[in-house]
C-alpha cells in the first residue's frame, strides 16, 4: 500500500517570520485523505536537525512493534516551525485539519505550545524530547499525567554522568556547560547539574546564551574547565559545530548528551540516552492512549538504564593530546 505521509514546513528561517507564515500557508503540501481503516497521527517538531529526526524514527520503529505499521494502517502527518517560535501555531493548523487521533509533540517549546495551539480538546497529546515535563506545565507529577498530555522525558542521570566524566578524564576538577536561560528545560538542566556537580566534587561554570550567534562568543568564557557538557539545549544542539570547534581550538575535551555528534567528530566522549529510545517511549504511550486509556492515568516515562549508551572517540582523545585512560580501553565503545 502506498505511504500516506505529508511532509509541511511550517516556515523558511531566510524569510521574516511574517512573510513566511503566509507563503508557507499557501505552499503546505497536501495528500490524498487518509483510508477509513488507517489512524492518522500527527508529529509536531521543532525543526529539522538529525537528533529529533532519531527521536521521531525511534518512535515510528516503536509504533510497529505496538501493531501500527506505516502504509499499512498507520499514517504520519508531520509538520515543523524550522526552529522559529511564531511559526507553531501554523504548524499545528497544518497537522490539525488532517483531524489526527493524536499528536505527537517534538521537544519543550513545541509541547507547551500545543496546549493551546491544538483546538480540539479531545486530541490527545504525547511529547518526548522534554527533560522536565512538571516545571514545563504538561503534567502535574511525575506519577501522573496531564489531562491532554503524557510522554517521555529525555532527563539523563547526571550523577551517572559525571561519574563516567570522572573515569573518561581522570583528575579533572571543573566543568562547564552553555545553556539559554529562556528554556524551562536548560533552566532545570543546569539547576540539576550544579547539584550533581558538588555531590561529585567538582566546580562547575554554566555559561547563558541568548541567540545562536552568542555561541562563540560566550563559548570563550569555558576556558580552563577540565571538560565542556554539551546538554539536550535545543539553542545549543542546533550550533554544536560552532561550540565543538571552540573548544577545539582551547583544547577542551567535548562530552555530549546525544549521540551523533560524536559520530561527526564533534564530541569527545558521550554518556547519552539513545534518542531512539526516548521515541519509543513515548510510542509505548502513545500506543495505550490510542487504545483507549486516558493520559490522566499514564506518568511521564524516564529513561530506563538499558537506554544509555557509551561512546568514546580515540581520534578526538589524540587531536587533544589526551591519553585514553585505561578504565575505557576493555568498553567495548570506541567509534573510531
Amino acid at each position: 500500500m502506498k505511504i500516506r505521509i505529508t511532509h509541511a514546513r511550517a516556515g523558511n528561517r531566510a524569510w521574516p517570520a511574517a512573510l513566511g507564515a503566509a507563503c508557507m500557508a499557501a505552499l503546505a503540501l497536501t495528500t490524498l485523505p487518509a483510508l477509513a481503516d488507517e489512524t492518522v497521527i500527527g508529529i509536531a517538531n521543532l525543526g529539522p536537525h538529525p537528533s529529533l529526526a532519531m527521536t521521531i524514527e525511534g518512535f515510528k520503529q516503536q509504533m510497529a512493534k505496538e501493531g501500527y505499521v506505516e502504509g499499512k494502517n498507520v499514517s504520519y502527518v508531520y509538520s515543523d516551525a524550522n526552529f522559529t517560535q511564531a511559526l507553531m501555531p501554523q504548524m499545528f493548523s497544518q497537522i490539525s485539519a488532517k483531524h489526527p487521533a493524536l499528536i505527537l509533540t517534538v521537544t519543550t517549546s513545541v509541547s507547551q505550545v500545543a496546549r493551546s495551539a491544538v483546538a480540539d480538546p479531545k486530541t490527545p497529546l504525547v511529547f518526548t524530547e522534554v527533560t522536565d515535563p512538571v516545571a514545563a506545565g504538561l503534567v502535574p507529577s511525575w506519577k501522573q499525567g496531564g489531562d491532554r498530555f503524557t510522554g517521555s522525558s529525555d532527563l539523563q542521570d547526571f550523577d551517572a554522568v559525571l561519574a563516567f566524566a570522572k573515569k573518561a578524564f581522570p583528575g579533572v576538577k571543573s566543568f562547564g556547560t552553555l545553556y539559554n536561560p529562556g528554556e524551562a528545560n536548560d533552566v532545570v538542566t543546569t539547576k540539576a547539574l550544579e547539584a550533581a556537580a558538588q555531590r561529585a566534587g567538582l566546580t562547575f561554570k554554566p555559561v547563558s546564551v541568548d541567540t545562536v550567534n552568542d555561541i562563540t562568543q560566550r563559548a570563550q568564557l569555558l576556558k580552563g574547565v577540565g571538560f565542556v557538557y554539551i546538554t539536550g539545549s535545543n539553542l545549543v544542539q542546533s550550533a554544536i559545530p560552532a561550540v565543538a570547534a571552540s573548544m577545539q581550538r582551547l583544547k577542551i575535551p567535548v562530552l555530549s548528551s546525544e549521540t551523533e555528534a560524536i559520530k561527526k567528530g564533534m564530541a569527545t566522549a558521550s554518556y547519552a540516552v539513545s534518542l531512539q529510545s526516548v521515541g519509543a517511549n513515548a510510542a509505548i504511550l502513545a500506543a495505550r492512549v490510542l487504545k483507549g486509556e486516558k493520559t490522566t492515568a499514564l506518568p511521564p516515562a524516564l529513561p530506563k538504564p538499558s537506554d544509555y549508551v557509551t561512546q568514546v572517540s580515540r581520534s578526538q582523545f589524540q587531536a587533544l593530546g589526551l591519553t585514553v585512560p585505561a578504565a575505557l580501553e576493555d568498553c567495548k565503545c570506541f567509534i573510531n
